[in-house]
């Protein structure tokens, strides 16, 4: 286990070197933070929009509609999207070189030299990778946190703090999948450009291709808002639309935290036991990858053609 946290503390000091990583974990903080406010100028434009058509009606002594629903964590619901798409092409290139630049530097054998297990390197890479990975996440949360009390003059409850803790142990999960499936490329590649593009084109189907695939095999009704004369389209699941979904992590994800952040009415006021229950077989397809390329790495590192 020393050599393990020996391994990670090197990979912590390797990543933080690293300028280009350094300004993509700080373009997800940004980000992040910006959520806050795009959320909460959303809302006050919702209420806004709502009280001004209130005005007209009552004007017109009409029938007043029926106030839009708050809930407040909703308002952080555009760090789900950076997250699913930021958060993954970090995790990437925190992964893509792990194995492939060692070993075309030459460290990788003189490291096996010394006394250190193989499945030690696995660990201690991911070791490295979580510590990191984990206080992105960390601060990420204390910054909404704070940012949410700021904009809503509101505390959140217990349930609200709850809801959010288990959102970023998502997050962590989710960004955690991609290091590892990209730490088995690593290992698998020769170099790390290959390795690099391997990911990228992996993170395109899985964040772009399948969900558009998916929903090309959804049904759409068209529902018309009389006040704002609008039509809108309303999407809805089928068998062939919930399977291709299944292939894409980042669906599953962004299913799950929606319930969480309360961004879906059906499930904001529900217990997040009932919330967790109803995704239980996205957070086994959340967890699945992770596990099986941890397995794959472990397995393949200990062959004498994978160094």
């Amino acid at each position: 286990m020393h050599n393990s946290k020996i391994i990670a503390a090197k990979e912590f000091r390797t990543a933080y070197k690293d300028k280009v990583f350094i300004m993509i974990v700080l373009l997800f903080l940004l980000m992040s933070i910006a959520s806050v406010y795009i959320g909460s100028t959303t809302k006050n434009a919702e209420l806004k929009a709502y009280q001004d058509i209130v005005s007209v009606i009552q004007s017109e002594g009409g029938a007043l509609p029926a106030a839009p629903e708050i809930f407040p964590l909703a308002i952080l619901k555009n760090i789900i999207t950076y997250i699913t798409m930021i958060g993954a092409v970090l995790a990437i290139f925190l992964g893509f070189d792990s194995f492939s630049s060692e070993r075309e530097n030459g460290t990788l054998k003189l490291l096996l030299s010394k006394p250190v297990y193989r499945d030690q390197l696995i660990t201690g890479k991911l070791l490295g990778a979580g510590v990191i990975i984990g206080g992105i996440l960390i601060v990420t949360l204390l910054f909404n946190l704070t940012l949410f009390i700021v904009t809503t003059g509101l505390l959140p409850g217990v349930n609200e703090i709850l809801r959010l803790v288990i959102f970023f142990f998502l997050a962590f999960v989710y960004m955690m999948s991609f290091y590892i499936v990209t730490l088995y490329v690593s290992i698998r590649t020769q170099d790390r450009t290959s390795g690099f593009l391997i990911m990228m084109v992996l993170w395109v189907f899985i964040s772009f291709v399948i969900p558009q695939l998916a929903d090309t095999q959804k049904n759409f009704a068209y529902a018309l808002n009389s006040i704002a004369s609008t039509v809108t389209q309303i999407p809805s699941d089928t068998a062939l639309s919930k399977t291709i979904e299944y292939f894409s992590p980042a669906v599953q994800f962004s299913n799950v935290s929606g319930d969480l952040l309360q961004t879906v009415s059906a499930t904001a006021t529900t217990s997040v036991a009932s919330v967790l229950g109803k995704n239980l077989p996205a957070l086994l397809d959340l967890f699945f990858p992770g596990i099986l390329f941890l397995i794959l790495s472990y397995t393949r590192v200990q062959r004498e053609d994978a160094i």
